[in-house]
């Protein structure tokens, strides 16, 4: 995964910057291209960063001791000898640091309760520093004035509910690329601290925002007693078909957000309520809670699921026996595993691009991830047992519930074995069993067409086992 520079104007040839056997990414890049900030990543968990000069051979970590875990988000360089770091390095949500490139140590500078401080920008024309947090479901945006004395937040209202790019011009002038649970991503543009003007209506076809289903922050103890955030989405009354979706999300060191998913609104717009929870595992809940899901896929977040169906039902908000299973990657893995283990609460199933067996899995994924992989999931050499009670296809016999699969040929991450083998083995029981293949995808959709008629089909399966 090497990174390199190449000179646009004069075609140059590329020159290395950086090389590692894993991943590696240039975060940032000083303005008289002097010095470089490079990410080094060994899991989800632990991104380490490195700096040094162009062209020397030498780079030095920000924080005092590397071989913790931690991860270093952003970095932007501040006149001759600063870099301003968000970390949380030694500590469960990531801070605002100041690292000194004279002395070589880091200073932390601002926090913010229970929320990460992620990616930063600077405004050099009027010395202000930008801040984007992420806590739980939503962004925030900050401000830091650097000519005050007093490091203080000033929190900054955003249009949209999660950001997926932004930028502060020379001119001072922040332009924010975002979506939220009804709207798909619209560019937006302002003045700090003035309104932010609209320059897009992007919309999706068929889903009015006027009519959209807004998501409801729930949140409800598990079975140790951690409490997990979800996000409900309810159709008005008059529009519920009386069912429930369970969607277990992807990652699993992700989590689900205020974002524009169209099979949600979709799926919600059929009447069809629709509980997402954060599961041990998620981001953006701490350092701590994201490492649970490291090595143990197939307990601690399944149990967290169960307990979100049973506080459901005892809060009377579904109805037993009505409840749909459904999800993608991660959330496929998750929906087959509870289909084996827990069938009798589901009236069928829908996997999408979800691994079967975590053994074959995990030899078979892209050589750029075999570097995160054991920290990630683990080594089924040095933990046999625990791969196979964690492996969906364990449980074949047990999933009797109707299940529709859908998988890309061309999927690098979840190749087409996985679905093949576990297809086959519930065709040789005799099961309800529906294969959906895209020959031209690969792990999720890049073809309009192909995710309109999956979720066509999606809705048609559960309609057909209502």
């Amino acid at each position: 995964m090497n990174n390199y520079r190449f000179h646009l104007d004069t075609g140059q040839e590329e020159t290395l910057i950086v090389g590692a056997e894993g991943p590696t990414y240039i975060a940032q890049v000083s303005e008289d291209e002097t010095w470089v900030v490079v990410l080094k990543m060994f899991s989800n968990t632990y991104v380490m960063g490195l700096y040094g000069k162009l062209g020397e051979d030498t780079m030095r970590p920000l924080v005092p001791d590397p071989s913790i875990p931690h991860v270093i988000y952003g970095a932007q360089f501040y006149k001759e000898s600063t870099i301003f770091v968000t970390t949380n390095y030694q500590e469960e949500f990531s801070y605002l640091a100041r690292y000194d490139i004279a002395t070589g140590t880091l200073t932390k500078l601002i926090a913010q309760e229970r929320e990460d401080l992620r990616d930063i920008q600077i405004d050099r024309k009027r010395n202000r520093l930008f801040i984007m947090g992420t806590g739980g479901v939503e962004d925030h945006l900050y401000m830091v004035d650097l000519d005050s004395d007093d490091w203080v937040l000033q929190s900054w209202p955003l249009p949209v509910s999660v950001v997926a790019n932004w930028s502060v011009t020379n001119d001072g002038v922040v332009y924010v690329l975002g979506q939220s649970e009804i709207l798909p991503n619209n560019l937006y543009r302002a003045e700090p601290f003035h309104a932010w003007t609209p320059l897009t209506d992007n919309r999706s076809m068929g889903i009015s925002p006027a009519t959209a289903t807004k998501a409801t922050i729930v949140r409800y103890p598990s079975f140790d007693g951690t409490l997990i955030e979800a996000l409900w989405f309810s159709p008005q009354a008059d529009r519920r078909n009386g069912y429930t979706i369970i969607w277990p999300h992807g990652g699993p060191q992700a989590a689900e957000r205020k974002q524009f998913r169209s099979v949600v609104q979709y799926l919600v717009s059929q009447g069809y309520q629709f509980f997402a929870p954060n599961f041990r595992g998620s981001t953006g809940y701490g350092k701590s809670f994201a490492r649970l899901v490291e090595g143990d896929w197939g307990d601690g977040p399944r149990r967290d699921l169960i307990a979100g169906i049973e506080w459901l039902i005892e809060q009377r908000m579904v109805e037993p026996g009505h409840l749909f299973l459904l999800g993608g990657s991660y959330g496929g893995y998750m929906s087959l595993l509870l289909h084996g283990r827990h069938s009798e609460y589901f009236r069928a199933v829908v996997d999408l691009f979800g691994p079967s067996d975590l053994r074959t899995f995990y030899h078979s994924v892209p050589d750029s991830w075999k570097p995160v992989m054991n920290q990630f999931l683990g080594n089924p050499e040095e933990n046999p047992e625990k791969f196979v009670e964690d492996s969906p296809i364990t449980y074949v016999e047990y999933m009797t519930r109707p299940m529709l699969v859908i998988q890309g040929a061309n999927d690098p991450r979840v190749v087409q074995h996985e679905s093949d083998q576990l297809v086959d083995a519930l065709r040789k029981r005799g099961r309800d069993i529906e294969y959906m293949v895209l020959p031209d995808e690969g792990h999720g959709f890049s073809k309009k067409e192909n995710e309109i008629a999956v979720y066509r089909q999606i809705v048609d399966f559960l309609k057909r086992h209502q």
